[in-house]
């Protein structure tokens, strides 16, 4: 080989193992019809931008008022 470090090569390909070729294990898809809905109701009740923790307190001290 001429790569400087040669023992970081990848093997030939034909000595390549499944993950190193890229391959994947194939039948493992999960084609359930109830995974949308799941996801649906997940997001029910949350708000669309939630108010950080420290928000009250950094507007307490950034207020010009003293309290």
């Amino acid at each position: 080989m001429s790569a400087p470090n040669e023992g970081r090569q990848s093997p030939p390909p034909q000595d390549q193992s499944d993950a190193q070729a890229g391959k994947t294990a194939g039948g493992k898809l999960d084609k359930s019809e109830d995974k949308n809905e799941d996801k649906e109701n997940q997001l029910e009740g949350l708000e669309s931008n939630p108010k950080h923790i420290l928000e009250d307190e950094a507007d307490k001290k950034t207020s010009k008022t003293m309290n």
